[in-house]
């Protein structure tokens, strides 16, 4: 199986520079052969092939005004044509949408598919050498590919694919069922108790430091060195707040992982919550990233998640008797039911409910629904119309711990 690793490197001046050139050329070679490809495509009708685009690059590096793409390995600029066709098929399949040119003002990477190595506790690339690299494990395994990518800090990072031989092994732990909010970002049931995590929310907590770095940054003049500097600055504070979240999440990932075998969530369609006035908290609470972590943990450790239908009516049904109450909306957050007159807190019961729902779909053996309809609610089936659309990648994500 494949595994990846995201460590922090160091290069020297001569290894900025190189990369410097690679992450331009590379972005280069995107933007043309888009805008190629765009243009044949307006004339005849068809587009241009990986093949077609890699002879036309070889053509063009002969070029006296285009020798400088000679400079960072082939295997780069190849990698980039092929990411591109890969961004065009993506398109063609409705799984996203149409490729986009590449700016240098935003994140930048490149892509090593092979002759990449690890010698003496540093990173060996193509044409740059040894590379310091702070390893949090060992890598024990063939290099597939690195990717190398610098943030908009100045900071390195490289992204190791490699194979690896650990097989995962029956895990066995909890069924439980978990509620995703705002006020509790997670509300968690077991089958026997419940209880409740509060969110961090990051972006509350760094506002007056960005409220301030936003300032100073606006009265720097356009185009100066002041500016540039103001610029990185601000970069630093977004930095801060995402990398809070992302270790908040990964550690309560990790705790619900350890603790469950199963866990059962409801399957969100976080874009469309990103559109309403609750916009701000749902992107500062980032259930999507939550539940990605969940996912791929508990896949590796061979446990299971579960995602009940988005349009599953969890807080509105009676947990003990299944009686569900048509007049709830988002304000109230504890309700009686009116048939077995049992006190509700609107989270914990959502939870208890998706669990029942999560235990019934793996007892039918069906994938995001069951067959029955879920105590008399009419809702639609995930084939057809939550279906998740997964891009092809060719690698793992980078964001593993």
């Amino acid at each position: 199986m494949l595994d990846v690793l995201k460590v922090r490197i160091y290069p020297n001046k001569e290894q900025e520079i190189s990369l410097a050139k690679s992450f331009g050329c590379s972005r280069f070679v995107w933007n043309f052969y888009l805008n190629k490809t765009n243009t044949q495509y307006q004339e005849t009708g068809k587009g241009m092939t990986y093949c077609q685009m890699a002879k036309d690059l070889t053509q063009l590096k002969k070029l006296p005004d285009h020798g400088w793409l000679q400079e960072p390995t082939a295997a780069v600029l190849q990698q980039s044509l092929i990411n591109l066709e890969t961004a065009f098929k993506n398109f063609f399949s409705k799984r996203t949408g149409f490729p986009k040119f590449k700016s240098k003002h935003s994140k930048q990477s490149i892509r090593f598919p092979e002759s990449c190595s690890i010698k003496s506790g540093n990173l060996k690339l193509p044409k740059l050498g040894l590379v310091k690299a702070s390893f949090s494990k060992s890598v024990n395994g063939k290099i597939k590919s690195v990717t190398v990518s610098k943030t908009s800090t100045d900071k390195y990072f490289a992204a190791i694919l490699f194979e690896t031989d650990e097989l995962t092994t029956a895990k066995t732990g909890k069924i439980s069922g978990i509620d995703l909010g705002l006020n509790s970002l997670v509300t968690v049931f077991d089958g026997e108790n419940c209880y409740k995590i509060a969110p961090i929310k990051p972006t509350r907590k760094y506002a007056k430091r960005l409220r301030i770095r936003q300032k100073s940054l606006s009265r720097k003049v356009k185009g100066s060195n002041n500016r540039r500097k103001a610029v990185k600055v601000v970069a630093k504070v977004h930095e801060k707040i995402s990398n809070t979240r992302a270790n908040f999440l990964h550690k309560l990932s990790r705790k619900l992982v350890d603790d469950n075998q199963v866990i059962v969530a409801e399957n969100l369609c976080v874009q469309g919550l990103a559109r309403t006035k609750l916009a701000v908290g749902i992107h500062d609470a980032g259930f999507g990233m939550l539940l990605n972590f969940i996912s791929y943990k508990l896949d590796r450790e061979g446990g299971k998640f579960v995602q009940v239908d988005r349009f599953f009516p969890s807080s509105k049904l009676c947990s003990c008797c299944g009686h569900k109450n048509d007049l709830l909306n988002l304000s109230i957050r504890e309700w009686i039911c009116s048939s077995c007159q049992t006190t509700h807190d609107r989270d914990e019961n959502a939870s208890r409910n998706l669990r029942a729902e999560g235990i019934k779909i793996l007892s039918t053996n069906t994938v995001g629904h069951t067959e029955l309809q879920a105590c008399g609610e009419a809702v639609r089936l995930v084939g057809t119309c939550a279906k998740k659309r997964v891009s092809q990648k060719q690698e793992s994500p980078a964001t593993l711990r």
